[in-house]
C-alpha cells in the first residue's frame, strides 16, 4: 500500500514537472494557465531591474572567477598572486605596448576617468596620464585572465532571466545571415540615434560572429520618420538595403546633400529613389511598421531581440555573444 502511495506520489510530481516544462503553471477547472500568458501581464519595466541584478551578480562573479584563476596560476609557479599579475602585466607590456593600447582603442583625444564619465581628458596632462595608466593595466589585467580562462576550465551556469516570448508576426524587416536558422537576432534601431551609432561597431561583430548560424533583422523605429531611414527604405526597393544601411551608419551625416552623395555613391536610380522618398504610401506603411512595435512595447533604440525575446543586457561583444551561445543551445 506505501509502495502504490509512493508511486502515486512520484508520477503526480513528474506529472506536474511536466506541465511546467510545457509552460502550463496552473489550472481552473481544468482550463490551463500557461507562463506565456502571465508573462504578457508583466511590464518590461520589471525585466530592466532583474536584468540589473544580474548584470551587477555577472560582474561580481566575473571578478571572483579571476582571482580565483590568479590564484591558481600563482600556486603553480609556487609564487604569491600579486608576484604572478605584476610578472604577466610586465611581459604584455611587452607585447601590447601603450602606444598600440591608444591607438586601437582611439584615445588620441583623450581618456575618461570611470568616476567622472562626461570629461574627456587629454593625454598630455599628468591627469590624463594617471588615467591612462589605470586603464591600460586594468586591460592588460583582463587580458592575462582571459587567458587564464582559456587554460584552466570555467563552467558558468549564471543565466540571465528570460523575458517573455514576442510575436513579431507581421512585423517587416530586412534580413540576413542565415535565413534558413531558427535562431534570430532582431535589431530594432534608428540610423540618426547617437547610441544606435555608437553601438553599431559591436553589432557588426556580432554579425561577423554569428551571420553564418544565426538570422539576422533589422526594424526601423524612431519617434519621427526621417530622411535617413525613408533612404534606406528605398534602396531596399533596389535591392540595396544593407548596402544602405552600411553607409548610413558611416556617414552619420543626414542632410539631404549627403543623402544626394549616398545616391550616387550606390548606383540607385536617381528618379526612381527621389519619388519613392517623397512617396506617402511609403512613409505610411513605416509608420504602421513602427506602430506595431510600440503596441509590444518596444519604444526605445536600439532594442535587441534574440529569438523573440528582449534582451536587456550590455550590448558588447562578449556579454551579448554569451547570451546567443545560450540561446543557440
Amino acid at each position: 500500500m506505501i509502495f502504490v502511495v509512493a508511486l502515486g506520489v512520484m508520477i503526480s510530481s513528474f506529472s506536474c514537472k511536466k506541465q511546467q516544462q510545457n509552460g502550463i503553471i496552473a489550472k481552473v477547472e481544468g482550463d490551463e494557465i500557461s507562463m506565456d500568458e502571465i508573462d504578457a501581464l508583466i511590464k518590461s519595466s520589471l525585466y530592466e531591474y532583474l536584468f540589473a541584478i544580474y548584470d551587477v551578480r555577472r560582474i561580481a562573479l566575473n571578478e571572483f572567477i579571476n582571482n580565483k584563476l590568479i590564484a591558481k596560476e600563482a600556486k603553480a609557479h609556487k609564487i604569491d598572486t600579486d608576484s604572478v599579475t605584476s610578472l604577466k602585466i610586465s611581459e604584455m607590456k611587452r607585447r601590447i605596448t601603450k602606444e598600440q593600447y591608444i591607438a586601437d582603442n582611439s584615445l588620441r583625444s583623450g581618456v575618461v576617468d570611470e568616476r567622472n564619465p562626461f570629461k574627456l581628458i587629454p593625454l598630455d596632462t599628468p591627469e590624463g596620464q594617471r588615467v591612462l595608466e589605470e586603464s591600460y593595466v586594468k586591460f592588460l589585467t583582463h587580458t592575462f585572465a582571459k587567458e587564464l580562462r582559456a587554460k584552466y576550465k570555467v563552467d558558468i551556469l549564471l543565466t540571465p532571466p528570460e523575458t517573455p516570448k514576442l510575436d513579431l508576426r507581421g512585423i517587416v524587416s530586412y534580413k540576413r545571415g542565415n535565413l534558413q536558422s531558427q535562431h534570430s537576432v532582431t535589431i530594432v534601431s534608428d540610423f540618426d540615434c547617437p547610441v544606435c551609432q555608437s553601438k553599431e561597431p559591436v553589432l557588426k561583430k556580432i554579425f561577423k560572429k554569428y551571420g553564418e548560424r544565426v538570422r539576422f533583422d533589422y526594424v526601423h523605429l524612431s519617434s519621427s520618420i526621417n530622411k535617413s531611414i525613408l533612404f534606406s527604405e528605398c534602396a531596399g526597393k533596389q535591392r540595396k538595403f544593407w548596402e544602405a544601411h552600411e553607409a548610413l551608419f558611416q556617414k552619420r551625416e543626414n542632410g539631404f546633400s549627403k543623402i544626394e552623395n549616398l545616391i550616387s555613391d550606390l548606383n540607385l536610380d536617381k528618379t526612381a529613389c527621389e519619388a519613392c522618398m517623397q512617396s506617402e504610401k511609403v512613409a505610411g506603411e513605416i509608420n504602421v511598421n513602427m506602430e506595431r512595435l510600440r503596441s509590444l512595447g518596444i519604444i526605445v533604440t536600439p532594442t535587441i531581440i534574440v529569438n523573440n525575446r528582449i534582451y536587456y543586457g550590455e550590448i558588447s561583444e562578449e556579454v551579448m555573444g554569451q547570451f546567443i551561445e545560450k540561446s543557440l543551445k
